[in-house]
């Protein structure tokens, strides 16, 4: 018999078993879910996953379920599974967008895997004056999978955005005053704890020479608040990393 199941749930992440990416999952318990080509290669693979065998699937929209494997074909890398429960995972609080310069190499791969893990909800490359690293659609699809593969294996059931770039102006003008939060070692920065209580919040990082002038009144214009992260100077990734953990563990 098939039942609606998506009750709200803080089930632990760590219950759940190998968890796989599924966007159309079923709406209905006892439904079939059917994963092909990179998630049903690496199940079969990887995994080396067989009938009967319990599986996780979400749909990085905050649905999770659990499945049974009852098919697969390992030619045509097509997995078949029959859900045994569904719900809905509460969305992380602060919802924690982050809209950093990128760095170079693979530096960039530890900074999304890193946030992703962290619980960041969006991220927004900024195109700064002073910025090495100017993002295509190559390096967007490359960050998607680094996301993808970093919830799979913090159990993380959100998916972030990726935005296009902006400049520091642009995202600005987009974001809501009271939410924006600006690193930089400003008079008058306070420490980041300051916005333990805000529900949404959205980090601007800078590139390793430094937002501009230029680039920190307009930012603050728009309303945004400057913090700080010490005296010491760091890295795009490691002020990145510090900022997200101080936003999302610190509140906790």
């Amino acid at each position: 018999m098939m039942t609606p199941s998506s009750p709200v749930t803080d089930t632990p992440a760590e219950s759940f078993p190998p968890l796989f990416y599924c966007p159309d999952l079923p709406d209905v318990v006892g439904s079939r879910a059917v994963l092909t080509g990179d998630e049903a290669g690496h199940a079969l693979g990887a995994r080396r996953l067989q009938l009967h065998d319990d599986i996780g699937l979400f749909d990085g929209r905050g649905t999770a379920a659990r499945a049974v494997v009852t098919a697969v074909d390992r030619r045509r890398k097509t997995l078949e599974a029959k859900l045994t429960d569904r719900r809905r995972i509460p969305a992380p609080r602060p919802a924690v967008h982050l809209a950093c310069a990128l760095p170079k190499g693979d530096r960039a791969a530890v900074l999304l895997d890193m946030a992703t893990q962290l619980g960041m909800v969006r991220f927004t490359p900024l195109l700064c004056a002073r910025g090495v690293v100017k993002p295509n659609p190559n390096t967007l699809d490359r960050l998607r999978r680094i996301c993808l593969e970093a919830c799979k294996q913090s159990r993380r059931f959100y998916l972030p955005e990726l935005d296009a770039p902006l400049t520091p102006r642009e995202l600005a003008r987009a974001s809501a005053p009271g939410n924006l939060w600006i690193a930089h070692p400003a008079a008058g920065a306070v420490p980041l704890s300051a916005a333990a209580n805000a529900n949404m919040l959205t980090l601007l990082i800078g590139p390793e020479g430094g937002f501009t002038d230029e680039e920190v009144q307009e930012v603050i214009a728009a309303g945004a608040c400057p913090f700080s992260l010490g005296s010491g100077i760091l890295r795009i990734e490691t002020a990145a990393i510090a900022a997200l953990a101080l936003a999302t563990l610190g509140t906790r």
